[in-house]
């Protein structure tokens, strides 16, 4: 397998970066959502709860899929470094 080029690298450290962001701002909405939920009596939390969570689902798969696509690109990076 050739080298990386210094364009292969440099996409690779926008993936990540790009990820970083993304988890960054699901962290973000889960912290949200924990101070909203934190600020609620036991029972307006009870009645609250099914709708914060399905409003988690949709965050929750994408930033799954963002980590799992950047375990599977640094996989690939880590390989092609290890044939050089």
């Amino acid at each position: 397998m050739g080298q990386l080029s210094q364009q292969d690298c440099f996409e690779f450290v926008q993936d990540v970066r790009t990820t970083c962001h993304q988890l960054n701002n699901f962290l973000t909405i889960l912290q949200c959502q924990h101070d909203y939920l934190s600020g609620l009596s036991s029972g307006e939390i009870e009645s609250e709860l099914a709708g914060v969570l399905r409003d988690l689902v949709p965050p929750i798969e994408s930033a799954t899929s963002d980590v799992l696509e950047l375990s599977k690109k640094c996989r690939d990076f880590l390989e092609e470094q290890k044939h050089e």
